[in-house]
């Protein structure tokens, strides 16, 4: 079977649908089943009770102008935000995600980068 290979530069990140994909150097998508076990009288029985997403972005800081204000509002708000990661064949989107963090990191030398952290229900087609 052929392999396809994607590099990260075709992705495209959206959030509060604004595109900012030229600004995010890099990002993490992690889903996690939840998988009960039960016990039965005829072995183990499996099921899946929950699906959980979450999502890391590295971005370049951008000041009160763009990507930054806008988790900064959400943040401050409490509410919810649309976030969409679009590959060269595969689409995440989740209408409704929480921020659960977002770090500043600056150097006297280099480049002021930031990460945020999101959860919340994903779907991937």
């Amino acid at each position: 079977m052929a392999v396809v290979s994607i590099t990260g530069a075709e992705f495209t990140v959206t959030v509060a649908s604004t595109a900012y994909t030229d600004q995010v150097t890099s990002g993490t998508i992690t889903t996690t089943p939840t998988v009960t076990r039960t016990k039965t009288l005829g072995g183990v029985a499996f099921n899946q009770t929950d699906l959980n997403s979450t999502v890391n972005l590295s971005f370049l800081y951008d000041d009160n102008s763009g990507l930054y204000d806008a988790l900064q509002t959400s943040i401050t708000a409490g509410t919810s935000i649309a976030l969409a990661i679009v590959g060269d064949t595969g689409t995440w989107t989740g209408a409704a995600v929480w921020i659960d963090s977002c770090e500043t990191t600056f150097e006297a030398a280099g480049v002021a980068t930031c990460t945020v952290s999101f959860t919340g229900p994903l779907s991937f087609s």
